[in-house]
């Protein structure tokens, strides 16, 4: 077959990427994929509430932890939409 001789002449194709699906609990933020990463969730006082992720890396597991300030009622209530 011969190559065209102006090959990218044809119509531009638009390329859609998919956002992330942010969760948003106060003041911080997270990829909703993480959910699936959540190891436990402590109320560790009155509105607050400890929650931490168990990411896998090589062999091994990462753990983080971030302190949301509200109550675990409420941290579950929006988690569960996700």
């Amino acid at each position: 077959m011969k190559p065209k001789k102006y090959p990218y002449s044809g119509k531009a194709r638009i390329v859609r990427k998919e956002t992330p699906r942010i969760i948003a609990l106060s003041y911080i933020a997270f990829d909703s994929r993480l959910v699936d990463r959540i190891d436990t969730m402590v109320q560790t006082g009155i509105s607050e509430t400890l929650i931490t992720f168990k990411i896998p890396r090589f062999f091994s597991y990462e753990e983080k932890q971030i302190r949301v300030p509200l109550p675990l009622i409420e941290v579950v209530k929006i988690l569960n939409q996700y």
